[in-house]
């Protein structure tokens, strides 16, 4: 039984084939529900980051969640600029009406280095992504949730990164730890709406941005690919990388009315690394 029926969601960063934002609109889909998917696309070509798709593919995308029976409306936002979160909302109400269901799923890594040699900018660029694109679409959205939904759904992607920061990535560990306590923060204020509040924290999880961090790790450590993931998976107790449905299952199960006395959490989707 599909358990989002009449529901409608917002997913930010599902433009990539293979993201995990992808596959949490496939499965909502699935479940029922319309949406819009939004990312901040750009066309292929040398120096576009690994985690960006393309328009082409994010309308190719919300083509194949429309096959599955929903509504599917893809827009290009960059989720740092107010201006273009408000317009994302406005064409919500414009195309669906209300808003149930907003997921936070756009992320990005600029730029992996020690702290004292860590730019400004690859710091800047990464919280306003992470940490401040989340509150922004947080603070656009809720008037609307309030007003349309009974019992709205905020889900966070956040990363493990938040509760175990690696090396050479602070600034991305930083952002993912304002995200997960903007959640709870968050969580206490809407609880009175009826809407809840939680986040994701996804491990290792065989994304086109994973492979491009062994990619990266590989080439700064003069070692082979197949090297790095190896000895990655050797610290995975389950002994595999993560799936992009795996992370949509969560997310759905969030969504639905199962969860509705889930509030303020913070999932960690890992294949029990931390405990390693």
């Amino acid at each position: 039984m599909a358990r989002l029926n009449g529901r409608v969601a917002l997913v930010t960063g599902a433009g990539r084939r293979g993201g995990i934002g992808e596959a949490i609109a496939r499965r909502l889909a699935q479940e029922g529900a319309h949406m819009v998917i939004a990312d901040l696309t750009e066309p292929p070509g040398e120096g576009v980051h690994p985690g960006t798709g393309t328009w082409e593919e994010m309308q190719a995308i919300a083509a194949e969640v429309e096959s599955m029976g929903t509504r599917c409306v893809p827009l290009r936002v960059d989720v740092t600029q107010p201006d273009q979160v408000e317009a994302m909302i406005s064409e919500v109400v414009r195309t669906l009406g209300r808003l149930d269901i907003l997921v936070n799923n756009a992320g990005t890594v600029v730029d992996p280095a020690p702290v004292a040699e860590m730019s400004l900018a690859a710091w800047e660029h990464t919280l306003a992504v992470n940490a401040t694109g989340t509150f922004l679409c947080c603070k656009h959205a809720l008037p609307l949730m309030i007003k349309t939904s009974e019992s709205g759904r905020i889900i966070n992607i956040a990363s493990v990164a938040a509760a175990r920061p690696r090396p050479y990535m602070a600034a991305y560990a930083a952002s993912k730890a304002a995200v997960v306590a903007l959640t709870q923060a968050l969580a206490q204020e809407v609880a009175p709406y009826g809407i809840t509040v939680n986040a994701v924290l996804p491990g290792d999880i065989d994304t086109p941005m994973k492979r491009w961090g062994f990619a990266l790790e590989a080439r700064v450590l003069g070692q082979a690919e197949e090297e790095v993931r190896q000895r990655l998976l050797a610290r995975i107790p389950l002994g595999r990388l993560g799936r992009p449905e795996e992370v949509a299952h969560l997310v759905a199960f969030l969504a639905s009315e199962e969860a509705a006395f889930i509030t303020g959490q913070a999932y960690r989707l890992t294949g029990g690394r931390e405990l390693t």
